[in-house]
């Protein structure tokens, strides 16, 4: 297969140890307040020993959700609340205890890339952020998603990214050369529609409007674009994790205002990967490909080659693509087979790619 001029950067998907309350302080009725040190010391020695592995192991980038559905964001009396069978919800206050947390834990993640020379790829939120809320734990208040309104209310969008998006942004322009790129929202497509709210059933969890959707990520991505370093270039790229490579197109990324383009890819369709067609000054990158083999890769079926890790990274370069990120280091799913065979597969691409010998993976 063919080789870029650049070798392909290869990240891995962490992208979480606590879906929903990885960042900030956890539910206290989960976690109760007097264990809180030790539970927050022993999560950061995990954090460490994780990420020294990912940077022996020659991975460049992990890429982590911060506040995927929402759990820790709003308990108790804060939480989503259900009326006549709809979820509303009200962003933190601005001087909430939970975005001085928040930060600590976004820098020492930060600091932690820093010291191993990785780059990190947070993704602000997830789209089950939006579903229909789910009750985790109904006497303390802890509901998981539940917080469309965030995204569909425009006073209250703009008191979240005032009040969480900012502040983070803050702390990143401590770290610019470790933050790969800033990601809004992890696939929205899977909770957007184009047809009315009533088309749809409750457990179909589609909850947004396209309209409002396209505004939510506009104005967010804007804020990441507005962020300036001291030399007055662009602090940071913008992306938004698509789940589908179409939606660049249907979407207009671009006009979205994103810098660097992202799909997620696991042999969707026709199970063909498309070639790369944006242009270097705005980019595009897998931010999602499996490890297991879930389904075949059409491209290496017909080539009769297996459907292992090193040859879908061989093909995602030899299509042009500048990047790719593995799925993934922590998720249980049918996408992710992360044993030291796929370990040792990814070594032996990246010690190739970077001009190694393919024998010398032990």
């Amino acid at each position: 297969m063919a080789q870029r001029n650049q070798p392909l950067l290869v990240g891995i998907n962490y992208p979480w140890i606590d879906y929903g309350w990885d960042f900030g302080n956890p539910p206290q009725a989960w976690v109760a307040w007097q264990n809180l040190a030790a539970w927050r010391e022993a999560k950061r020695r995990r954090i460490v020993e994780d990420f020294t592995q990912f940077a022996d192991q020659g991975l460049s980038a992990v890429r982590w959700f911060i506040l995927p559905d929402g759990t820790n964001y709003g308990t108790g009396i804060e939480s989503p609340d259900n009326t006549d069978g709809q979820w509303h919800f009200e962003a933190l206050p601005r001087q909430h205890p939970f975005h001085q947390q928040l930060c600590d834990d976004f820098e020492f993640v930060l600091e932690t890339c820093a010291k191993l020379g990785l780059q990190f790829l947070p993704s602000l939120i997830d789209f089950h952020w939006c579903n229909q809320g789910a009750i985790a734990d109904y006497k303390s208040g802890i509901v998981k998603g539940g917080r469309a309104d965030i995204v569909t209310d425009p006073a209250k969008r703009e008191a979240f990214f005032d009040s969480v998006l900012e502040p983070l942004l803050e702390v990143s322009l401590r770290y610019p050369q470790t933050i790969y790129a800033w990601e809004l929202m992890n696939e929205p497509e899977w909770v957007t529609t184009d047809k009315s709210l009533e088309h749809h059933r409750p457990e179909e969890n589609k909850t947004i409007p396209r309209d409002k959707m396209l505004s939510f990520l506009r104005r967010g991505i804007g804020r990441i674009n507005h962020r300036k370093l001291p030399n007055g270039r662009q602090a940071f790229r913008s992306t938004i994790g698509f789940a589908h490579h179409d939606t660049l197109f249907d979407w207009n990324s671009a006009g979205l205002g994103a810098t660097l383009h992202q799909f997620h890819f696991y042999a969707q369709k026709d199970g063909k990967l498309p070639p790369n067609v944006f242009s270097e000054e705005y980019p595009c990158f897998i931010g999602e490909f499996a490890t297991a083999v879930q389904k075949d890769w059409t491209d290496l079926k017909k080539r009769k080659l297996a459907q292992s890790v090193r040859n879908r990274l061989d093909l995602i370069e030899e299509r042009g693509y500048p990047a790719a990120f593995l799925w993934s280091a922590q998720a249980m799913d049918v996408a992710t087979k992360w044993t030291p065979d796929e370990v040792r597969d990814t070594i032996a691409f990246l010690r190739t790619s970077r001009g190694g010998s393919a024998d010398d993976t032990a």
